[in-house]
């Protein structure tokens, strides 16, 4: 084009192309006939100059085209025309693109071998498509995400220029620039260490001077050290013969950062550095706290092998000294570290950021602002550092804080952050210091409220039991960890115990008070008199007034819309809530424990002062003073004693978990497995109640909880019409899930005399009791768990709502990938199908959680030979694939697993199908808008046909041919080589024996398809592993995810899957079980004997034969069937590389069928 370079246009460079393409045209006055049409009314002369322009605009948009596009748009003989649609082909829907590009640039980083010119480059390249998107971005912008993608050797500069932030971008490539060279000169290579003081270090840097690395200062090389000779001649004749390297006590105080010259050490007494190298605060004299925390730590220095030790941590109070540089200021630093050997006291730039603080550089200081721009205190520079001048406000020696002897403030924690007033009482109980003047950051800012009206309390009871004060709390979001959205609250009057019980469901409320009232009149041989109650719908109807009215207990009801008439229910409520908040707040632990927390703050309050008794409600309730030596704090690391039969001979005893409260029945705790992610009961623990527990979770979001608002939405209905209203109350014949089982009283770790009401929230995995055939409730699902929203309006009002948008973007961004469908009107009378997402949580080869969004249609509305002709698609036999197995374990064939991205968006759609935008996202379909289906998408009966259709044909495309026996196995053979497919679905599984033509097809697959190599070998649930001499197969995630489910994963293994004539041994009962819950286990079983545990195919066949009326003792059989799995889960079927005969197997048993007439026979081949 006349020496005019423009780029040919591929399909990923639009914007450069069309910037360069523009300018071209420009150059030969071409680009007027890509703007406008033809004129009407030209004059013959200029109509055919405009359509020499026209041809010739045409012809250099086409010769820059690549041979694909130049196919797309060849028909195209209008400049305006062909340039408009490049444009839309390439730009697509513009609010889309700007999301696009808006994440490019929030997502910017360098390259570990890119050169800052053209990590500049791109960053003003992509600023430029923002601004050609009509997406502004200010200088400003464009320097902050600059900067905050540097990383590697440039992260020293990122620190820095993050304190600079008024910088433009070529100040920003300018600094980058030096920094570069730098890293290419030959001295900067052979350096000892670059110091994190920048300021200190540049101040030599293009001086020539020579600069010393053992103190740091000039005109003077180490071995001409006076700091180094001096702390030579102090050693011993015995260290003087040690090599220098190995000195590591002498080198701690070589780096700059943490040194100052011996004749400099007054000058820095009062001095703070202000360090932007520095991962903490750090003072070297106990004279700046007001106390210490004990807490031994090493603290490394930067660039060398070297530590210092922390000895402790603490707050720092301090003020300016008056100078020449201001006037005084009192200052506060959080959460320094006491290191004695330090030279000099350093303040940490990064830790400041992290609190909000400001730092704005001004002529010769640096200003720290607070999170309100309010000018907090200045460092000035001097001698090439930036210093603050301070002066200690404790003039006496800090003393270490000690649990022993200073533990009013541990005590505090450890009661649920109890009041002042209330914690003197509990001096007769524990071994609490006397403090006068105590401040707890924690309550106040989780328990500030706003003042209420004085009220009275009066008691109306003179013994337990006689009247009961009942409120419902709810629903709270998000669900706990077992699944709960309400939490009830029963308050016995005269002792003021509080009694709380964990509900999925307002229609529990029922079961759960008749359980409570059954259970405690046992236990206490005293009987329920009163129970007072709002108007709520799950207190007031049919069936608990009747109930009340055969019981002979009187209900009293509130007066409408007036709560306060049952204030103590309504109190401890707010009690418990509160003192629940504090516990999340100080603990850091995500909201989903919330429910541990409030049966934590339960426990906790029954054994605290009430208001208006002489003695804590516990001691009224049982008639003796308790024990509290057992309590500990919520939320701390807690190591836990792991049983013998759960862990191998050299597996290390013990586990770390985080500390959730008491156990219900048995002297122990409620710990929290981290590895295992699940709760259970230990005796043999061990505390540091000092650490933290939410440290072993990563890093989490700060959530809030809002508890006023569990107050504000209380339903309450007028007493004269409820009879009319309770018919649209659904009533439960039981309660939804076993979880508030309250039949055992709680028993604390060292008196188990001891009661206290809170209930359980959630089932726990405990080790059971020998010989028990108690049959437990199954465990809920890891989904249920996790809190996996079920819709979108769910998923928006969820904690974890940014990682679903960004998981739905994600969704959404594929099916565009695949042009899934077409934006039309909506056509008048026309079935339209819903779309709905579909959320899940996957783990990663890594261990990290992933956030999963799909798009699904909701096609179970569709009528087959309708909508619809065919829905079947078939999948590999499970013998086919072990047939696979065997024969690579027997010729040595390579082994590869494989599954296909987003499989049915490949296939295309034969019939007709309308679906409305997807939910959240109509506003980018418009209105009156809806897609109309090109490609299968997943919940439509016909996807999975399709998807299989495409596949097969694209494998017979690449030389594949089908079985006969199995459609979903194809071979490849050309005499010597071979190759094998199977596909279950979008997972597919390729043995060979030749490197080529295996790769050929895998590159043939994936020029077709987005395909994944798993990492892990695993196929169809069943975990597949290679060796030397064959090829095994297991399941033992299965197998404990069974255990898990049947609560048993603690349970004591047995050697055999049955004993001969063990079901003969059961008396005879004929004591029938829920049939649903028997052949659901026994499918399970199945499942596993078909595919990698023959073993037990027996015993299952067996007991599969009672499946139309299974009693307990066949169901006690199978349970034994998961004890014997328990024990050989690691065991493996394997396939050797030896070539032999097959051998079967066959019995027959005749005539000994309970029915006596039948009998069985079968044949096992291996």
């Amino acid at each position: 084009m006349d020496r005019i370079s423009v780029p040919e246009l591929t399909g990923t460079n639009y914007f450069i192309w069309s910037l360069k393409m523009q300018a071209a045209l420009s150059l030969k006055r071409l680009d007027s006939v890509t703007t406008q049409m033809k004129p009407e009314g030209l004059s013959e002369k200029d109509a055919l100059e405009w359509e020499q322009k026209n041809s010739d605009a045409v012809a250099y948009i086409k010769l820059s085209l690549s041979d694909e596009q130049a196919l797309q748009f060849a028909a195209e003989n209008n400049a305006k025309i062909l340039w408009d649609k490049i444009k839309s082909t390439f730009t697509g829907q513009t609010e889309d693109r700007k999301i696009d590009a808006g994440n490019e640039l929030k997502n910017l980083q360098i390259n570990s071998n890119e050169l800052a010119n053209d990590y500049i480059a791109r960053a003003r390249g992509i600023a430029t498509k923002c601004h050609s998107l009509g997406l502004d971005v200010s200088p400003r912008e464009l320097v902050y995400y600059t900067v905050r993608g540097l990383k590697g050797k440039f992260a020293k500069v990122r620190d820095i220029l993050k304190t600079q932030r008024d910088k433009s971008i070529d100040e920003v490539l300018e600094i980058l620039r030096e920094e570069e060279t730098s890293f290419n000169s030959p001295s900067s290579t052979r350096a000892e260490g670059r110091s994190a003081d920048v300021f200190y270090s540049r101040k030599y840097k293009n001086s020539g001077m020579r600069l010393c690395y053992v103190c740091r200062r000039p005109n003077h090389v180490a071995k001409d050290c006076f700091y180094r000779n001096q702390k030579e001649s102090t050693t011993t004749s015995r260290k003087r013969k040690v090599h220098r390297n190995n000195n590591s006590k002498e080198r701690n105080t070589a780096n700059p950062v943490f040194t100052a010259a011996p004749n400099e050490e007054s000058l820095y007494e009062n001095i703070w550095i202000l360090d932007s190298g520095a991962s903490c605060h750090m003072a070297k004299d106990s004279v700046w706290f007001e106390k210490i925390l004990p807490e031994r730590k090493d603290i490394y220095l930067a660039g060398k092998d070297l530590k210092i030790i922390c000895e402790g941590f603490g707050t720092v109070k301090a003020k300016t000294v008056s100078t020449k540089y201001g006037n005084p200021l009192n200052i506060t630093i959080e959460n320094v570290s006491y290191v004695p050997q330090l030279r000099c006291n350093l303040l940490s730039v990064i830790c400041l950021m992290d609190k909000g603080y400001k730092i704005k550089s001004d002529n010769n200081c640096v200003l720290i602002y607070d999170k309100s721009n309010k000018l907090i205190t200045k460092a000035f520079k001097n001698n090439g550092r930036l210093e603050l001048y301070l002066k200690p406000l404790y003039n006496s020696e800090c003393y270490f804080s000690n649990p022993s002897n200073s533990n009013y403030d541990i005590w505090h924690t450890r009661l649920c952050h109890l009041n002042a007033k209330y914690m003197l009482k509990m001096k007769d109980y524990t071994d609490i210091d006397d403090v006068n003047d105590f401040k707890c950051e924690t309550c106040d800012i989780s328990k500030i409220t706003r003042k209420t009206h004085p009220n009275i309390d009066v008691n109306q009871s003179s013994e337990i039991l006689e009247l009961i004060h009942a409120d419902l709390c709810g629903p709270i979001q998000p669900e706990s960890y077992g699944g709960a959205k309400y939490f009830m609250v029963l308050v016995d009057d005269f002792s003021g115990m509080y009694f709380t019980y964990f509900l999925k469901n307002k229609n529990e409320v029922f079961d759960i008070f008749s359980q409570f009232k059954t259970k405690y009149k046992n236990l206490t041989d005293k009987r329920i008199k009163k129970l007072r109650t709002d108007n709520g719908l799950e207190f007031v109807n049919e069936q608990l007034d009747t109930y009340l009215a055969n019981s002979g207990i009187f209900h009293e009801n509130t007066i409408p819309y007036n709560s306060e008439s049952n204030g103590k229910a309504e109190r401890a409520n707010r009690i418990l809530l509160e003192r629940a908040r504090s516990l999340l707040y100080e603990s850091e632990l995500p909201l989903k424990f919330w429910a541990e927390a409030i049966n934590f703050s339960t426990q906790v309050s029954n054994v605290t002062p009430r208001k208006g008794k002489e003695k804590i409600p516990l001691e009224t309730w049982i008639g003796k003073k308790p024990k509290l030596n057992y309590l500990k704090k919520f939320g701390c690391v807690a190591y836990f004693h792991v049983p013998k039969v759960m862990r191998n001979k050299y597996d290390v005893p013990g586990k770390c978990g985080i500390m959730l409260g008491y156990a219900r029945d048995r002297r122990g705790y409620r710990i929290y497995d981290i590895k295992h992610r699940k709760i259970i009961e230990e005796r043999s623990i061990k505390f540091n109640e000092s650490l933290k527990g939410s440290t072993y979770l990563g890093k989490t979001k700060v959530e809030t909880w809002n508890i006023d608002s569990l107050f504000e939405s209380t339903q309450d209905i007028n007493e004269f019409d409820h009879k009319t209203k309770v018919n649209h109350l659904e009533i439960s014949a039981k309660p939804a899930a076993n979880e508030n089982n309250s039949s055992i009283p709680f028993k604390t770790p060292d008196d188990a005399a001891n009661t206290v009401g809170g209930e359980i929230e959630t089932p726990v995995d405990q080790i059971p009791v020998r010989r028990s055939e108690r049959l437990k409730a199954k465990q809920m699902s890891t989904n249920l768990a996790c809190n996996v929203p079920n819709s979108y309006l769910e998923a928006k009002n969820s904690a974890d709502w940014q990682n679903w948008e960004f998981a739905m973007k994600n969704e959404l961004d594929s099916l565009n990938k695949h042009k899934v469908w077409e934006i039309v009107n909506r056509p008048a009378k026309t079935k339209l199908v819903k779309s709905k997402w579909v959320y899940s949580l996957k783990q990663s080869d890594n261990g990290e959680t992933k956030y999963k969004a799909r798009l699904v249609a909701a096609g179970f509305n569709q009528i087959k030979n309708k909508d619809y002709l065919e829905s079947y698609s078939p999948v590999v036999n499970i013998e086919s694939f072990r047939l696979l197995i065997a024969l690579a374990s027997k010729l040595n064939l390579m082994v590869r697993f494989f599954d296909v991205k987003t499989a049915y968006l490949y296939s295309d759609i034969e019939e007709t199908v309308y679906m409305l935008p997807p939910p959240g996202f109509e506003r980018l379909v418009g209105d009156e808008k809806v897609c109309k289906l090109k490609r299968s998408i997943y919940g439509l009966p016909q996807s999975g046909k399709n998807w299989y259709m495409k596949i097969k044909s694209e494998l017979e495309k690449f030389g594949l041919t089908q079985l006969a026996s199995d459609n979903c196995v194809f071979i490849k053979s050309d005499g010597q080589n071979m190759l094998l497919l199977c596909m279950h679905v979008d997972d597919l599984a390729i043995f060979c024996n030749n490197d080529e033509m295996y790769q050929d097809i895998v590159n043939s697959i994936k020029s077709v398809f987005e395909v994944h190599e798993n990492k892990t070998s695993k196929f169809l649930g069943m975990e597949i592993v290679k060796h030397k001499i064959g090829i095994s197969l297991s399941q033992s995630e299965y197998i404990e995810s069974l255990l898990v489910k049947y609560n048993l994963n603690e349970c004591k293994s047995i050697k055999t899957p049955i004993v001969k004539g063990e079901d003969k041994s059961f008396p005879p009962t004929n004591e029938l079980i829920d049939i649903t819950m028997y052949q659901e286990l026994i499918g399970e079983l199945l499942y596993l004997a078909n595919r990698t545990r023959p073993d037990i195919s027996f015993v299952i066949c067996y007991l599969s034969q009672f499946n139309h009326k299974p009693e307990k003792r066949h169901y006690i059989l199978a349970k034994r069937v998961l004890r014997y799995l328990m024990g050989t889960k690691d065991k493996k079927l394997f396939y050797d590389n030896n070539f032999g005969f097959v051998n079967a197997s066959s019995d027959a048993s005749w005539g000994n069928a309970e029915n006596g007439k039948s009998f069985s026979a079968g044949v096992i081949l291996l």
